[in-house]
Order: C-alpha cells, then structure tokens, then sequence
C-alpha cells in the first residue's frame, strides 16, 4: 500500500512540475516574442531616422557651395567674394594632410598636404586673402603656392600674395601646399623633436574680403 501510494505521490509530483515547466517556458516565450517586436520596431525607427538625416545632409550639401569639400582628395574651402563684404572660415591643417605622410593621426615631421581656396563673384570684383592662426605653428612648417614656389614660413607672410581680381561668374581656384620639413640642420631636428611632442594639429581662419 506505501508503495502505491509513493508511486502515485512521484507521478503528481511530476505531473506538476511539468505544468510549473510548461507554464514557464510559455511566459518566456512569450517576453521574447514581445522583445522581438520591440527591436524590431526600434530598429525600424532608428533606420528611418538615419535615412532622413542622410537625406537632409545630402540636401544641405547639395545647397551649400561654400561647405569645405574634398575633391579628388583635396580639401576646397570656397567663398562668394562680394563687394564691402569679408567672409571667414576656420580650417584644421589635419584635414587636409597627405595621408600617404600621416603619422599617429597628427602633423609631424615630414608630414604634408594641400588645399585650395575656391572663390566665386557675381559681378567684377577685386579681392584679398589673409590667415590668422589659432594657435602655435610648428617652427619648420612651410607654405607655398602652385603659382609661386617660393617657400613660406607663416601662412601671414604668404597672404600679401594673395591678392587680385575676379572676373563676374569666374571660378579661381588657388592651391596652396604645406610641408614640415626635416633633417635639414641638426638644431632643426631638435626642435621638431620637441614640438612634436606637444603639438597635434595646427588651426587657422581665412579670411576673404571684397572691395
């Protein structure tokens, strides 16, 4: 009779904890189904999300012919030369590195680059550029343009030869290169030794006025 009544308390016993189980894994199922949704709907918000900030970046940049550019891997900082008007952009020297001479993602010795100024006018127009720099400039850092290779040590020496005039509907582009030279003197190789240690990029504003 206690075995009977064993067998019949083990099979109850069974019989429950299969319920209990079967309960449980329903619930679960049922967490992961709605978790499933979720994501799903998340994931599909987050993408329409994307896609329309894609489509207003594509809109705003097909807008804007003064954002900064790169075409053919070379950065294009543009600007409407008006009359009695100075415009001004700001320009990390970073972005527009050579990247076959990028080192550790900052200018170095050795490192080089380019960029050019593309100005635009509606009308007939006489203009002038200058630089202001943001901050220290590596002292062997040199600048010079495809129409003069005579080499410069500050971007505001070369800015009194950016001068001229702009004939109505004309695109005048001027490419100015860049070099931190080296190995030239053992006291040069020193210096650039400690200012690159300290210095990682190199700012500056162009500015372009109109008269």
């Amino acid at each position: 009779m206690r075995k009977k009544k064993k067998k019949f308390m083990i099979i109850i016993f069974l019989i429950v904890l299969f319920i209990i189980l079967f309960i449980l894994s329903s619930i679960k199922y049922n967490f992961l189904q709605e978790d499933l949704l979720f994501f799903q709907f998340f994931h599909s918000i987050h993408k329409s999300e994307n896609s329309n900030i894609k489509e207003q970046v594509k809109t705003e940049n097909s807008t804007d012919k003064n954002l900064q550019i790169k075409e053919s891997n070379i950065m294009q900082i543009g600007f409407n030369v008006r009359y009695k008007d100075t415009q001004l952009k700001d320009v990390n020297l970073l972005e527009t590195i050579n990247n076959k001479t990028l080192v550790y993602e900052k200018i170095a010795p050795g490192t080089s680059g380019d960029f050019d100024i593309v100005l635009n006018s509606k009308e007939d127009i006489n203009y002038e550029i200058n630089f202001k720099s943001e901050n220290s400039k590596p002292s062997n850092l040199q600048f010079y343009t495809s129409a003069n290779n005579k080499r410069y040590a500050t971007l505001e020496e070369l800015d009194d030869t950016l001068k001229g005039r702009i004939i109505e509907n004309e695109k005048k582009v001027i490419h100015i290169n860049w070099e931190w030279c080296y190995e030239s003197s053992k006291e040069n190789n020193e210096q650039d030794t400690i200012e690159a240690k300290k210095i990682r990029e190199y700012n500056f504003s162009i500015y372009v006025k109109g008269y």
